[in-house]
């Protein structure tokens, strides 16, 4: 059996690649405006990440895909409002890690609380078919995402 993007032409391969980070980067956009949060998109997403645990700078601007001097900066405003801390790496005291304070473990939860919150009312709008239709997209873009992270390593 051939995969279904050999039945797509490229036409709508090149469409899909398209507009899929479009569309993304559109709904978090309006989601993180419509908060009351004072937070970047890029910002969201180091917060994100340091909720699994400390992380290197070069680690948090390769997940972001951003340059190590704009992460830098980015950290910086970050500590400012008290949401991230520096430290030694225990392993390697040549190393620093960035990690969430709990006033930044709070603001994360504030912001994800309100993001599901404009996210449920605006999804409870949508049909049956239509919710169950996003639900099997995601599942999607997770074997996606899986698959393009192990290519990377």
């Amino acid at each position: 059996m051939q995969p279904a993007a050999a039945l797509l032409c490229g036409n709508q391969l090149d469409e899909i690649a398209e507009a899929l980070p479009q569309r993304a980067a559109a709904l978090s956009r309006l989601f993180l405006s419509r908060t009351g949060a004072q937070v970047s998109r890029t910002e969201a997403g180091v917060l994100q990440a340091l909720v699994a645990g400390p992380q290197r700078v070069t680690e948090l601007a390769a997940s972001e895909g951003v340059t190590q001097p704009a992460i830098t900066s980015l950290v910086n405003r970050l500590q400012r409002r008290g949401w991230v801390v520096r430290r030694a790496d225990p392993g390697d005291r040549r190393v620093v890690l960035v990690a969430l304070t709990p006033r930044g473990r709070r603001a994360f939860g504030e912001l994800r609380a309100q993001y599901r919150a404009l996210l449920h009312e605006e999804v409870a709008m949508l049909g049956g078919d239509e919710v169950e239709t996003l639900a099997r997209a995601i599942e999607i873009l997770d074997g996606l995402i899986e698959r393009l992270k192990e290519r990377d390593g």
